[in-house]
This record gives structure tokens, sequence and C-alpha cells, in this order.
């Protein structure tokens, strides 16, 4: 005998031609009674599709047509739902790897059926297809937030994508000039044109768009001190090249200038003031920006980069990225002991969180004091028997000692020797009109 089903939990019953029927009661829906009923050929798969219905009914969510692909709700959510949430840029890169990666694995499945396994098994397609750990991971990230609003529609219960186990990405330690060759590429820098905005992005860990994207608007003298506020970006995407403002708070800073950088600037500015004498009424810096073409308009950030490789290959260094610059600029920071908190604030790191997980293999001797504060602060007695070479074990710790204060080659440091700042290098000449 079967039990008595209670309000609301729907019902199942056998017609007169021998088909059963489940029916639920979804409730009121834009101001009418709304119920769903379903035929089928046993009672059993009846009450299944009665209570794969239960969910809808609990949540008030009005799940997606058993019609509808992942193909056909990405597309919706391309142009129906992303435009004006995020910058036209990331619109781009959502575009992009929607039609090269997810509708090409994912979009004939129904959207109701996608499951966690069909999203790893998109993954290891993507891996098998010689696609990086970057890509997989950009792949599950545009898809997850593509069902994280399928998920707020009503339209899925459950996001597949943030369940699947996303791609390891292998860990990478970008490299850093030492100080000797941070001052031989800064030195190569005032042969060029735009050596000053180079040598910004190298002192004070600018990425690319934000150094060409400084207006002279930007810098300013707060009593005794020059600073410049870093407030935009100029981006190309598929309107052209375009200022964009920094999307968060961390991004969007005041940094301070030194005075070999302020003198590089006005060096610069009075190369630009010729430049736009020469030309007249052709120059068309109308946004007043800081670095340009040669007719004055914005520089392509893609052109830009290739800058630095040439100017570092010239400079008999071998070849360096833009990118590499900023890493530098945390790395010889750490190497004068700056604090953690400002080096990620020069940066402009979302949180301090990102800049530890990056470069706290640079953090000079961190692991080193932890251990000589405890064992100073624990193990006194066993300091002062070390120091007079009284116990046997003490002898190894002095080789060490003697071999660092001798400077031994076998004991270096990641990032060059400490004792030069990098916002007091010394740049006499300015830079040339070439």
């Amino acid at each position: 005998m079967t039990t008595r089903r209670g309000n609301g939990e729907g019902s199942v019953y056998k017609t007169r031609d021998g088909k059963w029927v489940a029916s639920i009661d979804l409730g009121w829906v834009d101001g009418k009674r709304k119920r769903r009923t379903f035929q089928a050929k046993t009672q059993a798969e009846a009450i299944r599709k009665m209570r794969e219905l239960q969910p809808q009914k609990i949540h008030g969510t009005q799940l997606a047509s058993e019609r509808l692909t992942v193909e056909q709700y990405l597309e919706t959510w391309l142009t129906k739902r992303i435009p004006g949430t995020v910058s036209v840029r990331t619109e781009e890169i959502y575009a992009r790897v929607v039609r090269l990666y997810l509708i090409r694995h994912l979009g004939k499945i129904r959207l109701n059926k996608l499951t966690p396994t069909d999203v790893n098994a998109m993954l290891i397609a993507l891996g098998d297809g010689g696609f990086s750990a970057s890509t997989r991971r950009m792949a599950r990230a545009t898809l997850r937030r593509a069902l994280r609003m399928a998920e707020q529609d009503g339209l899925v219960t459950r996001n597949v994508a943030a369940i699947a186990e996303g791609p390891k990405m292998p860990h990478r330690e970008g490299r850093t000039m030492t100080p000797e060759e941070a001052q031989i590429f800064l030195a190569a820098c005032k042969k060029y044109r735009l050596g000053a905005a180079y040598s910004m992005a190298l002192l004070l860990g600018l990425r690319r768009g934000e150094v060409i994207g400084l207006k002279w608007s930007d810098i300013e003298q707060a009593q005794d001190v020059v600073q410049v506020s870093v407030r935009r970006q100029l981006v190309r995407d598929n309107a052209g090249v375009r200022l964009s403002d920094l999307k968060t708070k961390g991004s969007r800073r005041t940094l301070h200038l030194s005075a070999p950088l302020v003198e590089l600037l006005e060096n610069h500015r009075r190369e630009q003031e010729k430049e736009a004498r020469h030309l007249g009424e052709a120059w068309r810096n109308e946004e007043n920006l800081i670095f340009t073409n040669t007719t004055g308009e914005p520089l392509d950030p893609s052109d830009f980069g290739k800058g630095v490789p040439r100017i570092a290959s010239n400079a008999g260094l071998g070849h360096w990225s833009i990118h590499e610059l900023r890493h530098s600029c945390a790395s010889l920071m750490f190497s004068m002991n700056v604090p953690l908190d400002a080096v990620s604030d020069q940066l402009g790191h979302a949180s301090i969180g990102v800049t530890k997980g990056v470069y706290v293999h640079l953090l000079p001797g961190s692991r080193a004091k932890a251990a000589k504060a405890m064992e100073e602060l624990l193990f006194k007695d066993f300091v002062t028997t070390a120091r007079t070479g009284q116990d046997p074990v003490a002898r190894p710790l002095a080789r060490l000692s003697l071999a660092k204060d001798n400077n031994d080659p076998l004991i270096r440091t990641s990032v060059g020797r400490l004792g030069l700042d990098p916002s007091t290098l010394r740049l006499k000449v300015s830079c040339s009109s070439r």
C-alpha cells in the first residue's frame, strides 16, 4: 500500500489508456497558478520526473527548457547578460574562450544535463590537445562565471563548473634583474625616445598599460614630494586603442617619484614639447598623455612592450620582457628590506596575499630570521656555548658564519647584492629625441 502524499508534493496517477501521469503544483508564477505535468510509461518513471521538479518548487526557480543547449545559453549570456558588467577587453576574452573551447566541447549538451564529469572531460581534452594549464583554467573560469548567472536565474540548480576540479598551475619563479643589470638597463634607456617610460616601468613596477596610460595631470607635487596617481590604463580591444579606468581599489594608487625619475620626466617633457612645436596642428595628443607616438597619439600596448627586449639586447643583457621589469622592481625592493605591505601597495596588487604568493621566495632571510629569533629566545645557553667554540656542534655553525662574513661564493642570494635602493639610482643624462 502506497503512502498518501502531502499537500504540494505532487501526484501520480494512471490514465484509462494505461499511461502514468506525474503532476506537481509550482505555485503562483506571474499571477497565475502554474502546474507541470508529465506522462510516463511506468509509475517509477512518473515518480522520478516529479521528484526532479521538487528543487524547482522549493527554490521558486524556473529550470531551463529541456531543449536549451549549453551553446544556446552561452550565446545568450554573451549578448544579453555580460555587456555592461565587465570591461570590453574582458568581454572579448570571454567570447573567445566560449567560441574556441566551450562550444566546441560542451555546446551540444543540454544545459540541465551538464555534469561535472562533462567539464572534467573538456579540461582533459584540452590538455591532450596541447593547451596550457592557464588556458584550461580560463576555460573553466569562464564557464563557471556563465553558470553562476544561470544559477542566479534559476535555470540550473547547481554550478557544475565550480564543482569540477580545476587544473593545477605550475609554479614559476620569474626572473629578476640584479642591481647591476638594472643600472645597465636604465643607462641604455637614455638613448631612446621612450626611455623614460621604460625607466618608470622598472623603478615603479608599473604594468604596461599603466605606464602608457599616464597623463601629465597625474603628476603633482605635495609638499616636498612629487607623486604620480595611477588611475587608468591604455588597452586595445575591437574598438581600437583606448583609455580604461583601473577596476580594483588596490590597483588605483599614488606613488612617490624619486629625484632621478623626476629629472627624467622633465627632460622627456621638454623633448615632447619640441615634437609638438615641430608638428604644429598635426600633433594629436588630445588626452595630454605623458608617452605617445611621434604624432602625439596613444601608443599601441603591444608595440610598446616590444621595446624592452630591444633595449636589453642592445645593452648586452639578453632578452627581457616588460613584465620582468615589474618583477625586478619588486625583487629589488625586497633586497632592501622594504616591507611586504609596501611592496604590495607599490605594485597595485589586490591584496597582500597576492604579493606574498608571487614573491615570498625573495623575502631576504625571513626563515633564517625566524630560526634565529627562536634560538636566542629558547636556547640562550646553546648560543653562548656556540660562540665560545667549546662545543663540537658549534664548529659547522662557526664555519657557516665565517663563510657568510667572507662572502663565500657558494652562498648566493636570488636578487643580487644588498644595499642599493632602486629609487636612488643616479641618472644624469637626459633622454634623447631618437
